[in-house]
Order: C-alpha cells, then sequence, then structure tokens
C-alpha cells in the first residue's frame, strides 16, 4: 500500500510546479479547495484510488508514476506487470469523478503519451506501459462522440481515436505478458471505441489486435474468420486511404494468416499471405509473417530459407526483429542445429532483452532448449545465463522522459 503523504506531497509538488493555485486544481479535478487541501496533507484515502490518481496525472501533465513511491522488488517474480492496467480495465468509474464542471483532458498531451506508448512498445520497452495506459484510458473514460465509419481519416485528437489507441497498446501489453483473457477484454473495449471514432484505419488496427487476442481467447478458426470479415466490410473504406488502408488491409490478411498457420491450413495459409503480398508488392511485413507462419506450420527449413538479411532486419524496430530471431531460433531448434539456434536467442535479445524477458513463451522457449542434448562447447554456459537473466524478468526498467 501506497502512503497518502508520499502522494499527497508529490500532488503538491507538481502542482506548484505546473503553477496552479489549490483552488485552480480542485476546479480541474472536480473537487473542493478542501478535498485538495486534505490529499496534499495526507489525510484523505488510505488507499488512493486509481482513476483519482490517473485523473490528477492528467490534469498536472505527468506520469501517473510521478505520483507513485517508488515500491520495493518492482522487477521482482511477484511484480504484476500489468496490475495498473487490469485496475483501469475492471473500473467502472474511468470517467472523471461527478461533481464540479470538470476541464477535460488536454487531447494533444494524451495523443503524445500515446505515441510514446506506442514508440515503447515498438521497442520492446514492456515494463513501463502499466504506467503509460492507465492515465489514457481514464483521460479519455468521458468520451461519448460517435460518428459512422467513413472514408476520411478522424482527428487524430478526438478522444475516441486516443481511447481505441489506448485500449489497442493495452491489448498487446497484455499479449506481451501472457494474461490472454485481459488482451481479448481490452481489444474487443478497443474495436468498440474504434468503431465509434469514425475512422476505418483505427478500426482495421484495433481488429487486428483483437484477431490476435481471439486466437488464445476464442481459438484460432474464430480468429481467422473475424479479420476477414472485418476486411469484407472495410475494403470499401481503407481502398481511398492510400498507403495507411494498404497497410490497414494488408495487416488484417496478415493476421488471418497466422491464425490459419495456427489450424495447420498450408494452402488456406499460403493463399493469404501471397494476398497480403499483391496488397503491397516489397512490403517487408510479409515475409517476416512467412517466416512465421512457416514456424507455426512446422516448415521448419523453409523458416530459415526465408530469414531477413541482416541489413533489412536492421531498419525494423528492435522489437520486431528480436521476435524474428526468436522464430529462427525456434526452426533451427527444430531443425537440431542447437547452437545456431542458441546465438539467434542471443542475437534477439541484444536487440531486445524484454522481448525474452517478459514474454512467456519465449522464456519457457528458452528452458526447453537448455534441455536439449548439445554437441557444441559453449552453448550450455550461453543458455544458462541467459536463462538466468530471464528467471530475472530483468531488464532494467528504463526512466522515462515523460513529455511535459
Amino acid at each position: 500500500m501506497h502512503t497518502v503523504g508520499g502522494i499527497g506531497r508529490q500532488i503538491a509538488y507538481w502542482r506548484t510546479r505546473r503553477g496552479l493555485t489549490q483552488a485552480e486544481f480542485a476546479r480541474l479535478m472536480g473537487r473542493s479547495v478542501r478535498w485538495v487541501e486534505d490529499v496534499e496533507a495526507g489525510h484523505r484515502q488510505a488507499d488512493p484510488r486509481l482513476s483519482v490518481l490517473a485523473r490528477a496525472a492528467v490534469v498536472l501533465r505527468i506520469g501517473i508514476d510521478r505520483l507513485l513511491p517508488p515500491e520495493p522488488n518492482r522487477e521482482g517474480g511477484d511484480h504484476d506487470p500489468l496490475a495498473a492496467v487490469r485496475v483501469a480495465l475492471r473500473r467502472a468509474d474511468l470517467a472523471p469523478t461527478a461533481g464540479a464542471p470538470v476541464e477535460p483532458p488536454d487531447p494533444g498531451v494524451l495523443r503524445r503519451e500515446l505515441a510514446y506508448g506506442w514508440t515503447a512498445y515498438a521497442a520492446a520497452d514492456y515494463l513501463c506501459l502499466d504506467r503509460v495506459v492507465p492515465p489514457m484510458l481514464v483521460g479519455t473514460g468521458a468520451a461519448t462522440t460517435a460518428a459512422p465509419v467513413g472514408e476520411g481519416p478522424a482527428d487524430p485528437l478526438a478522444p475516441m481515436v486516443v481511447r481505441a489507441g489506448a485500449l489497442t497498446l493495452a491489448a498487446a501489453a497484455a499479449q506481451v505478458f501472457g494474461d490472454a483473457d485481459l488482451a481479448w477484454r481490452a481489444a474487443d473495449r478497443a474495436v468498440t471505441a474504434a468503431g465509434r471514432s469514425g475512422d476505418a484505419v483505427v478500426l482495421a488496427r484495433a481488429a487486428d489486435r483483437l484477431t490476435a487476442a481471439m486466437v488464445g481467447h476464442e481459438g484460432a478458426g474464430a480468429a481467422a474468420e473475424f479479420a476477414l470479415e472485418v476486411e469484407a466490410d472495410l475494403a470499401a473504406a481503407l481502398g481511398p486511404r492510400g498507403a495507411a488502408g494498404r497497410a490497414a488491409l494488408r495487416t488484417l490478411r496478415l493476421g488471418a494468416a497466422l491464425a490459419t498457420a495456427r489450424l495447420g491450413d498450408r494452402s488456406g495459409t499460403r493463399d493469404l499471405l501471397d494476398a497480403a503480398e499483391r496488397i503491397d508488392p516489397g512490403a517487408i511485413q510479409v515475409p517476416l509473417y512467412r517466416v512465421t507462419a512457416h514456424v507455426l506450420l512446422g516448415e521448419y527449413g523453409r523458416a530459415v530459407d526465408g530469414r531477413l538479411d541482416p541489413a533489412a532486419l536492421a531498419v525494423l524496430p528492435r522489437g520486431r526483429q528480436a521476435r524474428h530471431l526468436i522464430d529462427l531460433a525456434r526452426a533451427l531448434a527444430a531443425l537440431g542445429r542447437r547452437g545456431e539456434a542458441v546465438t539467434a536467442l542471443l542475437d534477439a535479445e541484444a536487440a531486445a532483452a524484454q522481448e525474452i524477458r517478459c514474454r512467456p513463451i519465449n522464456r519457457t522457449f528458452v528452458q526447453e532448449i537448455l534441455r536439449l542434448d548439445s554437441s557444441v562447447d559453449g552453448d550450455e554456459a550461453r543458455l544458462r545465463a541467459l536463462a538466468a537473466r530471464c528467471a530475472g524478468k530483468g531488464a532494467p526498467r528504463s526512466e522515462r522522459a515523460w513529455i511535459i
């Protein structure tokens, strides 16, 4: 449990830094001046609600972690990296507390926070997401604007666009840490918010995340069917959107391809991958997905043959580099090329340590390959060192440069 006095002092500090009087801060929070005085003095709420802290973070234009005193063993094995996200999704009072009129959160700040969150995700900086996502969910909790899905882009600052993005990011984070139920719930709500945004590209991105979540929740067959249904429904709206529309269609088709591969349907998977390539010939995403599909189908030699060359791999976000290298490691291990598999894993760790250390499926793979017989000197020591690092789940948490 956090000490209220510490939180109250942090609120007072940042309120002063922002040049706000207690009366101004009270108005923005929808509370009374007496409430602010009591909070800052540490006299209220023995365990402040997440929604209150997240609202204060939005008003003060800081990350919610700035209001929380450090907790012991935050990187330890018992720490739940999705605790704040889980609470934010569960709470019914994501909207600002009823009372005096509340000034809506600055949409520009929320949009920049969302951009930071996706940048962190692309770089596989997963451990920061439980600090980044909840304030955005709370900050957009009161959004009610809805619009029919149209051909043009919605305002990128529209509350529903930001909310859909935050929920999609929450689903992505849940998938990283292996919580299939949370991933499905967040992605399902993301699709609802995206539909209300009126932007077909935003909806396609949310639907792609729901497709991935459905694999672990409703099965690969339902996931593939859903992705193709959404693609058919949105094709007319995405067509006029140029490169963004083509990318959204390609992503939906690739998601359907991976779900189909999980069903063991080689012909169907190949057809979907070829169709995705026809949408945007030369797009690097297609060969990446082909390698993943080959691994899922047990076509390990083809997966290795399809590996990206180092120059092509280097232009990708670090998290995507690591995932490709882990796919190769799985294929190499299945072919009995343990030494090469170990090298691929260590290269993946060098590219993005949290990709291996945070995903349960990847940590399990490290343990599985460790049990394989080794005929290459040095493999055992390298693997045991990697397994020890994975057991600690411990790439040091990066310090965030919060957007002020």
